[in-house]
């Protein structure tokens, strides 16, 4: 409507596909310090690691966008300060223009400002190791037709952990051996983001938009593994130590011309180009039981992406009640890796080592949906997506090509239950693919760095290889929702979803004969099994303290933000017979909770957020088994914001932690059993951070 703004909330409540959008005021309300903070505090949303989620489902059924464009191998959105961000899309669900299965996360970078902005944040904390923290500096103007925005972000870090390991194997000849592994961990490192945005309005329709993402980290690693033989023949390394340093580089460039028309007409082309590459160097010497030193290896490793694209949209009205939308994009991504070995000097060349792999993806997608507004209170949104790709994975000796296309039909339903869209019922049908990362695809073997390669290893410390003949997994989707608007700003939903995935990628562990190695090893290599179904029932709640806590705390204050939200999940793998057998990582259930209160006539504000994991096992063969131990997080922060210029937040990450537990076991696997239990360390992160506005 005309001369109304439409808030994130409004956006959310009249889209017709479930979605929550985090904006700028969101951002900003809470001084958080990584992106991640942001997303831990979002329903349906779990981290593993650094790594997002959205219904418990990750290996690439997340998609995680950066100005809708794939983010690049070995990006972070850890390392984006919020301030660098505009907005962040959750889609829950494939759509026409973003595919995807489990759904998207789509970070749009700050664009060039309307006013005069210079803001500087910095923060500075701690955490096991050495002091860490970052600083960003951003500057944004307007110069008539031309906005500029040019945000600087330095940043360090430093972590540390320690490990226990207790592992047990059982050869086909009935020999036992038992181990115990204390391992030491040290992660150093820094860098920078530099992402200028440029804005030129050539007219009353038109406007040319650039945006370019450079970033470089620097990290420097060390490890120590002590081995100590519990019970049958000491290893032949009985301590382990290495260091490697490593630098990762992303170069992003994107220029998009816009045109807006009077009647709601609007055109979009996009061309973009992106370069990202990683280099490190590792070297590690064992020691045997004897103390004299083993062989004195160092390990070379490059990668190096290149992705371009072009891009169209045409947004249509037709009418009062069609909006239709074309879209279209091409690119075209090209990986190249070398892995070179050298032995007390001497190099390594084998069918892997010391020679070059190379995997090349061409795609093409175009996408047509029509958005009907049936009436008042009915809307409906069909659409469908097609793509074609030939991806083409080599070494010097090897070349497998695949090729794919896929029809995918989506259909979005909307109906609001009361004349202002306060309560709202959604459900959609829709197909969407799973294409596996160039990653998967490489036809190159890694030693498994616990066992020394002429030491034989175990099936739960397998070696690891690509297979150059994945095909793209394939999800028939469905989502049913009911969301009803509280307040303002608040909401209560419960939402419901089904996936059934054909071709589902999993691991499989073999033994087999390497040129790496002396003696026989098992690996693992990713295969398509068969068929997999996931479903889950989701629940939110946030809103005022004093309209949720009404019937128990009548004088709950209106500045208390309270927020929960109850995820289950229940996933099945059809060619493994056990009620474990579910998709790697989907735990059967988690849940967060969370408040941010203002104190009343105060300039002082906090709040903590509270997310919960259980132990669950997965079952992912017939004979391969582990297990997480549950996990649980608590965030907590107090923010004072001393005028509108400056503010100071003092937050603690991950306050009371506690250790990860883990477990795998391999029961005859060729007449070999293999367990292993691990113990690692946690711990809380403290930070300070400052905001002049000015």
């Amino acid at each position: 409507m005309q001369g109304r703004t439409v808030n994130e909330a409004d956006e959310r409540r009249q889209s017709t596909v479930a979605m929550t959008v985090v904006g700028r005021d969101e951002l900003d309300a809470y001084g958080d310090n990584s992106i991640l903070d942001v997303l831990q505090r979002l329903p349906g949303i779990s981290l593993d690691g650094d790594l997002p989620k959205l219904r418990g489902m990750g290996g690439g059924t997340t998609q995680i966008l950066l100005n809708g464009q794939p983010a690049p191998p070995g990006f972070s959105l850890d390392t984006l300060a919020p301030s660098e961000i505009e907005r962040i899309e959750i889609i829950k669900g494939p759509t026409a223009e973003f595919g995807g299965v489990a759904g998207t996360i789509n970070v749009i970078l700050r664009s060039a400002t309307r006013l005069r902005q210079r803001e500087w944040r910095s923060n500075l904390g701690y955490r096991a190791l050495a002091p860490q923290g970052s600083t960003v500096f951003s500057w944004g103007d307007r110069f008539g037709s031309v906005g500029v925005f040019l945000p600087l972000n330095l940043y360090k870090w430093a972590n540390a952990s320690a490990s226990q390991v207790q592992r047990l194997s059982r050869l086909p000849s009935g020999e036992i051996s038992q181990q115990q592994l204390l391992g030491r961990d040290q992660w150093r490192g820094g860098g920078l983001n530099l992402s200028p945005r440029l804005d030129w309005k050539l007219g009353e329709e038109d406007a040319l938009q650039w945006q370019a993402f450079l970033q470089r980290n620097e990290s420097d690693n060390r490890s120590e593994r002590e081995i100590r033989a519990l019970l049958g023949p000491v290893p032949g390394s009985v301590l382990d130590r290495s260091v490697s340093r490593g630098t990762f580089e992303i170069a992003r460039s994107q220029l998009q011309w816009v045109q807006k028309q009077a009647d709601g007409t609007r055109y979009e082309l996009k061309a973009s180009g992106q370069t990202s590459s990683s280099r490190s160097a590792s070297a590690s010497q064992g020691q045997n039981a004897s103390a004299a030193p083993g062989a004195l290896r160092d390990t070379l490793n490059s990668q190096r992406d290149a992705t371009g694209s072009v891009g169209a949209r045409w947004r249509q009205p037709i009418g009062q009640h069609h909006t239709l939308t074309l879209g279209a994009d091409l690119d075209d991504r090209h990986r190249r890796e070398l892995r070179r070995q050298f032995e007390n000097t001497v190099e390594q060349i084998t069918g892997t080592v010391g020679v070059p792999f190379t995997a090349r993806s061409a795609r093409m997608t175009a996408f047509v949906q029509d958005e009907w507004a049936l009436s008042d209170r009915w809307s409906v949104m069909g659409g469908l997506r097609a793509e074609h790709a030939r991806v083409v994975a080599s070494s010097l000796t090897v070349e497998q090509v695949n090729r794919f296309t896929q029809f995918s039909p989506l259909l979005h339903l909307r109906h609001a239950l009361d004349d202002k869209g306060r309560d709202v019922l959604r459900a959609s049908l829709s197909r969407s693919i799973r294409v596996p990362d160039l990653g998967l695809l490489m036809p190159r073997y890694s030693l498994n760095g616990s066992y020394d390669k002429d030491t034989p290893n175990t099936p739960i410390a397998a070696d690891s290889a690509g297979n150059a003949r994945l095909l793209p997994e394939k999800s028939s989707n469905v989502e049913l929702s009911w969301e009803q608007r509280l307040g303002n700003n608040g909401v209560a939903s419960v939402g419901y979803f089904h996936r059934r995935i054909d071709g589902l990628i999993r691991r499989r562990i073999t033994r087999e004969s390497v040129a790496e190695a002396s003696v026989p090893r098992w690996v693992s290599r990713p295969a398509n099994i068969g068929r997999a179904t996931s479903s889950g029932l989701e629940f939110e709640i946030k809103g005022q303290g004093a309209e949720l806590l009404r019937g128990v705390w009548p004088a709950a204050p209106r500045t208390l933000q309270l927020r929960a939200s109850l995820s289950l999940y229940r996933s099945a793998v059809e060619q493994i017979d056990d009620p474990d057998a579910r998709l790697d990582g989907q735990a059967p259930w988690s849940s967060t909770v969370g408040f941010d209160h203002a104190v009343a006539k105060s300039l002082f504000s906090y709040g903590g957020n509270l997310a919960y994991t259980p132990a669950f096992a997965t079952q992912q063969t017939d004979l391969q088994r582990v297990w997480r131990g549950a996990s649980h997080r608590v965030d907590v922060y107090a923010l004072w914001r001393f005028n509108r210029q400056v503010q100071l937040r003092l937050s603690v990450n991950n306050l009371l932690p506690a250790d990860s537990l883990s477990s795998s076991r391999v029961d005859n696997l060729d007449g070999f059993a293999a367990a292993s239990e691990t113990r690692r360390q946690n711990h809380a992160q403290y930070t300070a951070n400052l905001v002049l506005r000015f």
